[in-house]
């Protein structure tokens, strides 16, 4: 018979074996974020109506116009040269209310970005809007009614990319409030997310007790985006116990405003009960385990963070 004792040392030592196996995997380096460019960058304040069978091929339902803006410092234009960019668009969306009401749209969620954390454009957009119109049809309506200020769009505006996409998933909660945890110091923030110094003080720019938007363009390596939904897979139980709720996630099906090549395939939003849970998300060990699907399933990632927004709609 063998000794319970000789068992016993053989389990532990299998165990270490095999944690130790583990370990070496988790030992690896985090990949790191590559502050990407795209080969083409273009936005636009007047509409192309060549690209409108974008929407004019569409089924007849329920779709999303992804609106990322950005504004010039300073109005143009006669009656709006003392207003800065922001503030004259503020009147062009002020005086489509109504019609967005008549047309029974939605505004899934809108918000000012604070910093592009990760990829690079020039300029970077100011605000994003997620916009859902109940059909193509009513989406072409809209865009023919000129509003009541229709002069202070393009006062305000310097481009912005108009994106007609598909949800794929939209949450339904806000993200649990929180008093934000300590966070490690800089170069141990450095090994265990994978971001830059540079890229973890953009995360860090803005309020640190205030909830976050965490916006990701992404495209795939792959086109079922099998390596990616790896990493998703190890992120997701870490989202959840450190208070974060899917927003929004839908493909991109084509440009209306603006272009992108190559062309990103989805956008996700997340909201983080504050910038260091988005940090200490990033830092878990599970997520480190599973980071390598994130590097090697998306060909280029841009992330932005944002917060509530004071433009409430876009077009």
């Amino acid at each position: 018979m063998i000794p319970q004792t000789l068992i016993l040392c053989c389990a532990v030592a299998l165990l270490a074996m095999v944690t130790a196996c583990g370990s070496s995997e988790e030992g690896e380096p985090v990949p790191g974020f590559e502050d990407s460019t795209l080969d083409t960058f273009e936005i636009d304040v007047l509409p192309d109506f060549t690209r409108l069978g974008t929407v004019t091929g569409r089924p007849d339902e329920r779709f999303v116009m992804v609106n990322m803006l950005t504004f010039k410092d300073m109005a143009t234009g006669e009656g709006f040269d003392t207003l800065t960019g922001r503030e004259a668009y503020q009147l062009y969306v002020d005086g489509l209310q109504e019609a967005q009401m008549m047309i029974d749209s939605r505004l899934i969620w809108s918000g000012n970005v604070e910093a592009q954390v990760v990829g690079s454009s020039e300029p970077v957009f100011q605000s994003i809007a997620l916009l859902e119109y109940a059909s193509p049809m009513a989406f072409l309506g809209f865009a023919a009614m000129p509003g009541d200020n229709p002069q202070a769009r393009s006062a305000g505006l310097e481009g912005q990319w108009l994106v007609a996409s598909t949800t794929l998933e939209e949450g339904d909660a806000g993200s649990t409030d929180g008093t934000p945890d300590e966070l490690p110091d800089m170069a141990t923030l450095v090994e265990t997310t994978g971001l830059s110094a540079e890229q973890i003080g953009r995360v860090l720019k803005g309020p640190a007790d205030q909830p976050v938007f965490i916006v990701e363009l992404l495209r795939f390596t792959d086109g079922d985006r099998t390596t990616y939904a790896q990493y998703e897979a190890g992120i997701a139980p870490v989202l959840t116990e450190r208070g974060a709720r899917l927003v929004w996630r839908g493909s991109y099906d084509g440009f209306i405003l603006g272009n992108a090549e190559p062309a990103f395939n989805e956008q996700t939003v997340t909201e983080y009960p504050n910038r260091a849970a988005y940090l200490l998300t990033l830092a878990d060990p599970r997520v480190a385990t599973v980071s390598s699907a994130r590097a090697d399933g998306l060909a280029t990632h841009w992330i932005y963070t944002a917060g509530e927004s004071d433009v409430e709609i876009g077009n």
